[in-house]
């Protein structure tokens, strides 16, 4: 991953980093970031413009995510949050590894469709998982009045919490 170039990009009054974590983590001042969307290479050996999303074992791949993760973590504000993309063979280590570390509040599930290439020899995944963990659950940021969701109808509903209180 050392010579991927880092880029980044300001939005308004966000700032947006592309390009090797570890590097651009430890650029980062720590307890100053409010929320983390990371989407990390999958280990699944594809091709990405001269980049090969491939480590030399599973093992290898699980310690460089448990090193990054552990810098976001460390980043993070302390009512940050972060979401967190993953294979769907590796979640399961993302969430036991984040657990103790963070509160998991919400494992998303992102549905898409099967147009995209089907897999000859066994079932293709048609979902990407999603971990969304803060640092402090009485103490976060989460703006559901921005989120609409589509209904089957068409119609565009706010979120609703259906977890009851226990």
């Amino acid at each position: 991953m050392s010579n991927i170039q880092i880029q980044k990009e300001e939005i308004g009054n966000h700032i947006l980093y592309r390009g090797d974590a570890l590097k651009i983590l430890k650029l980062i001042p720590d307890k100053s970031i409010n929320l983390i969307f990371v989407d990390p290479p999958y280990n699944i050996g594809k091709n990405f413009n001269g980049y090969k999303d491939k480590w030399e074992s599973d093992d290898k791949y699980l310690e460089w995510c448990y090193e990054w993760i552990d810098l976001c973590i460390q980043k993070l504000k302390d009512n940050g949050a972060i979401y967190l993309m993953g294979a769907t063979q590796f979640i399961p280590y993302f969430d036991i590894f984040l657990k103790k570390k963070m509160h998991i509040l919400s494992r998303i599930v992102w549905h898409y469709d099967s147009s995209g290439v089907q897999a000859k020899k066994y079932y293709g995944s048609l979902y990407e998982p999603i971990l969304f963990a803060v640092k402090d659950k009485n103490n976060y940021v989460f703006n559901a009045d921005d989120i609409l969701v589509e209904a089957k109808t068409g119609a565009k509903r706010k979120l609703i919490d259906y977890r009851k209180p226990v």
